[in-house]
């Protein structure tokens, strides 16, 4: 059979290789060290799974893996039993963190560390590279069971009818979701089966889910987080229909971002809405004791494709678990692109906390280097000794230099098994803090529309009269509406009064946040800002609408005067107010845009 692994023989032309402009297909780099045989990385497992997704060169430690390292960046070169993959976009040459380091310290980590590098490579692959045609056999269609999944959701296994095995690879099935997120243990599947390869062709199974026959307005559903930051979400109901949802639909606290409450990859609950028949989707006042509708299938037979509680933890070097082709065009209602077939890519791996994978220490790193430098010292050190043999004096020197260097060895090693117990402590805590944010901002979600309802909630009940409610309300807007700066120059006066409308007037409006606005608007005016503010256009009431007409007058003396209380909306509110001859302030009503009653 054909090696399907590239020896190294020459760490620099390799080197130069992976940094020349112009490759197709990312490269993986296993190393190995020829003392280190129970924990090397299965080279010929990853070259299998892979196949023609990338190239995978076999390195050995020693002078050729010190000459790969030398003429690399800092940082990006492989060492003792390890693997990295190389993108071909060589972007890793300025952000080495694009390209993982993935060590084996154990047979355990062995095993971790390849499927880790195949994961790498799948994460990278953005358009599937043609199959061959087969030389010999076509494909039969054959109907068989998947027993199990591999390879962290890449593969999937099926029996067959006749007793014999062939696998499901996530990198030819459409949209590449991981396998154990589109099929279930004990599922019947049917397709067309590659002889030469046991594989198993599924995409005639595939499923075109539509909104319009999937949800309706006002329906709770399950979503993924695909990107997050401050000002907005972007979330996926299914691959090829995502949509941003701005910070204001997803927590009424405009302190808030969105950020704080939703996590990528985490799979959340939200209200599917039609404004304007625009698709809208809210996760304000979520229910979660409410029915939510279970999430489609990707494939048919197969299981719903998102899950409550199930996550991802790594979201793919792009950022996104579905790429879109092109950016979108900010959607009606959304704030942001509602875009529907923009495009898919391919899922990360699952786990219970979302979070950033750790990195190893650099205490760790300057360690193995050191010890790495230690070991070629004691080789050259053996090396004299051998030669040197017939020089009694001398050789006794160089036994003792050798002995020093020993117990030096044994000190680093001591310092790298110590900084390893801590790297892997400190992947313990990570992972548990991740598990706790993720807690905590679906309880900061669950917990907003109680929040909502106990500041939104009334005064209306708490005193007896309308005019003492009216002078609470006054009060407490003047509190929240003028700086603690500003409170010494902007006082609210005492000797202000309502008219026997005024109370009812305000209270009369329903919709959220008028008697908000209204009250701020009071505010100005009894401290006098609202004169030097030109938006609330304080003027004369006349009694016509003509500009010669003379301004309305009680027999008093008082007179009336009009403030707006909001701009460029329909029926926008005003606040009529009488000004005493004492230059004290009485608040008439507040009424709309073409009410000129004082």
């Amino acid at each position: 059979m054909e090696q399907a692994f590239v020896v190294v023989t020459s760490g620099k032309d390799l080197a130069l290789q992976l940094t020349a402009a112009g490759r197709t297909r990312p490269a993986a780099v296993i190393s190995w060290h020829p003392g280190q045989r129970e924990n090397r990385i299965d080279v010929e497992h990853i070259a299998r799974e892979i196949g023609d997704l990338a190239d995978v060169f076999w390195l050995e430690n020693g002078p050729e893996s010190y000459a790969f390292g030398d003429s690399l960046p800092s940082g990006a070169h492989v060492f003792g039993n390890a693997a990295r993959v190389y993108a071909e976009d060589l972007r890793w040459l300025t952000a080495v963190h694009r390209s993982p380091l993935r060590m084996a310290r154990d047979r355990e980590a062995a095993v971790r560390a390849a499927e880790d590098i195949i994961e790498d490579v799948l994460g990278l692959i953005t358009v599937v590279p043609p199959k061959a045609p087969p030389g010999r056999t076509l494909p039969r269609r054959v109907r068989g069971t998947v027993k199990a999944f591999a390879s962290a959701g890449s593969r999937a296994i099926v029996e067959l009818g006749d007793g014999s095995c062939c696998t499901i690879q996530r990198e030819h099935v459409v949209p590449p979701v991981r396998l154990d997120w589109m099929l279930d243990p004990g599922q019947s599947v049917e397709g067309d089966l590659n002889a030469e390869d046991r594989t198993l062709d599924i995409n005639g199974l595939k499923t075109a889910p539509r909104l319009a026959e999937l949800y309706r307005p006002g329906d709770l559903v399950l979503a993924l987080a695909e990107q997050v930051s401050a000002r907005n979400a972007t979330l996926t109901l299914y691959p090829g229909s995502s949509w941003t949802v701005d910070q204001a639909r997803i927590s009424s606290n405009p302190l808030d971002t969105a950020d704080s409450l939703v996590t990528e990859g985490e799979v959340v609950v939200t209200r599917f809405l039609r404004v304007n028949g625009a698709v809208v989707l809210s996760l304000l006042d979520v229910d979660d004791d409410a029915d939510v509708v279970a999430a489609p299938a990707l494939l048919a037979g197969g299981a719903p494709w998102l899950r409550s509680g199930r996550h991802l933890t790594e979201q793919p070097t792009s950022g996104r678990t579905f790429p879109a082709e092109a950016p979108s065009r900010p959607g009606p209602g959304t704030g942001g692109p509602g875009r529907e077939g923009a495009g898919t890519g391919e899922l990360g791996s699952a786990s219970e906390a979302a979070g950033p994978a750790a990195k190893p220490s650099v205490a760790l790193m300057t360690a193995q280097l050191q010890l790495e430098a230690e070991r070629r010292k004691v080789s050259a050190l053996q090396e004299l000794v051998a030669a040197a043999s017939h020089a009694g004096a001398g050789l006794v020197s160089l036994q003792q230099e050798q002995d020093v260097l020993r117990r030096e060895l044994g000190t680093e090693q001591q310092i790298a098994q110590d900084a390893r117990a801590a790297l892997e402590h400190a992947e313990v805590r990570l992972a548990r803090r991740n598990e706790e944010l993720l807690d905590l901002r679906a309880y900061k979600r669950r917990t907003q529309p109680a929040l909502k309802r106990a500041l939104t909630a009334g005064s209306d009940a708490l005193f007896a009269t309308a005019g003492e409610r009216v002078r609470h309300d006054v009060c407490l807007a003047w509190a929240k509406n003028v700086p603690a700066s500003e409170k010494a120059r902007q006082p609210l006066p005492p000797d202000w009064t309502a008219g026997p409308e005024f109370a009812a007037s305000l209270y009369g409006f329903t919709e959220p946040g008028v008697q908000a606005k209204a009250l701020k608007a009071v505010v100005e005016v009894l401290t006098g800002a609202a004169e030097r503010n030109a938006a609330r256009e304080v003027h004369a009431l006349r009694a016509t609408t003509g500009a010669d007409t003379a301004q309305r007058v009680r027999e008093d003396g008082s007179k009336c005067f009009r403030a707006a209380i909001e701009q460029s909306v329909a029926s926008a509110r005003r606040l009529h107010f009488w000004r005493l001859p004492d230059g004290s302030i009485e608040l008439s009503r507040v009424v709309v845009h073409d009410d000129f009653k004082p």
